[in-house]
């Protein structure tokens, strides 16, 4: 069953409650009062896990190929709901700042925070943060960018993400890692988010999540698994014809995810 609805700028808020931190300066958000029920106590570490552009329509239709996604959903979840325009760079920005595109200023991933992150907050309290993601996409040119530790993971299958996720847990241990896993949303661009195809791309997705959390969960961590944006099918306005994936509008299908937690 659906969860209750909160907004992307409720992540932020979540995290830093989470850790017992305040929350960045602008953040317009509020912590989500599930999530902090269950991991608040005895976690001293977060780990986020945004799977690039899978959103409930997307979920919701694969969910079969999805069976350890799929168990911690039927277990606890909620609804997140993007800021526009629904987009990964504005997202993900406002994941760790709490607030939408006219307080954080990212747009693209080359521009930089115009206001307070989790990474400071975490820094001013003497702690280390870290992100994760591919060279050219938000998570290495954004959120490595300016987490303390750059979890740049080149180019090539998700798989490099796990790597590089395991990597820097078992070197570093930070207390907050953010980690976008981004090939999912170059599939759904390229074949729409309801393509039988997709179904082998998010089982393959699927074990990647369960592999990361498995080695999270064993060092301590507490990690939520949502999802920037999610996107709609697109079609050819002068054949009708499919045309893949899209995303940026305020639809249901672009803006609503799912968001899972454990420990």
């Amino acid at each position: 069953m659906k969860g209750k609805e909160y907004s992307m700028m409720d992540v932020a808020p979540t995290v830093s409650a989470i850790l017992g931190l305040p929350v960045p300066a602008q953040a317009k958000g509020t912590p989500v009062p599930e999530i902090v029920r269950d991991l608040a106590a005895g976690v001293e570490r977060v780990a986020l896990v945004a799977v690039d552009a899978l959103g409930l329509y997307a979920f919701n239709l694969w969910r079969s190929s999805m069976p350890f996604m799929s168990a911690l959903y039927d277990e606890r979840n909620v609804t997140l709901c993007s800021v526009m325009p629904s987009i990964t760079p504005v997202n993900f920005a406002t994941m760790v700042t709490g607030t939408d595109l006219a307080g954080h200023g990212v747009q693209t991933f080359n521009h930089s925070f115009a206001c307070e992150t989790l990474f400071d907050v975490l820094r001013r309290a003497g702690a280390a943060s870290a992100g994760v993601g591919f060279d050219g996409y938000t998570g290495g040119e954004l959120l490595a960018r300016f987490a303390d530790i750059s979890g740049k993971a080149g180019t090539g299958s998700d798989d490099l993400i796990v790597d590089k996720t395991i990597e820097i847990i078992d070197a570093r241990s930070p207390r907050f890692i953010i980690v976008q896993v981004g090939r999912t949303d170059d599939y759904f661009h390229q074949f729409g988010p309801s393509s039988p195809l997709a179904a082998p791309m998010l089982a393959d997705t699927d074990r990647r999540l369960k592999t990361m959390v498995t080695h999270l969960s064993a060092a301590g961590y507490g990690t939520l698994i949502c999802a920037d944006h999610g996107q709609h099918d697109a079609v050819d306005p002068e054949t009708n014809a499919p045309k893949g994936g899209s995303h940026g509008s305020d639809s249901d299908a672009d803006c609503q995810v799912p968001c899972v937690w454990t420990r």
